[in-house]
């Protein structure tokens, strides 16, 4: 059970923490480009579990666009 936890943390978290790093290590923090960035790697995290879940509701619902 905690293995799972620690497991799912670092999955989670910790290529966030290696991108910010990164980033900011290469840019600096007064330049606007790891901002955004980092605001692009937020917006795809959120949406990209949404996607893949609407892409199995469709195909478990055999439900077709192309028609």
């Amino acid at each position: 059970m905690t293995s799972d936890i620690i497991n799912y943390s670092l999955n989670k978290f910790c290529p966030l923490f290696l991108i910010s790093f990164i980033l900011f290590l290469n840019f600096g923090f007064l330049t606007w480009e790891p901002y955004i960035i980092m605001g692009l790697i937020f917006f795809v995290e959120r949406f990209n579990f949404k996607t893949g879940y609407a892409v199995a509701y469709c195909e478990y619902r055999d439900i077709n666009i192309n028609e």
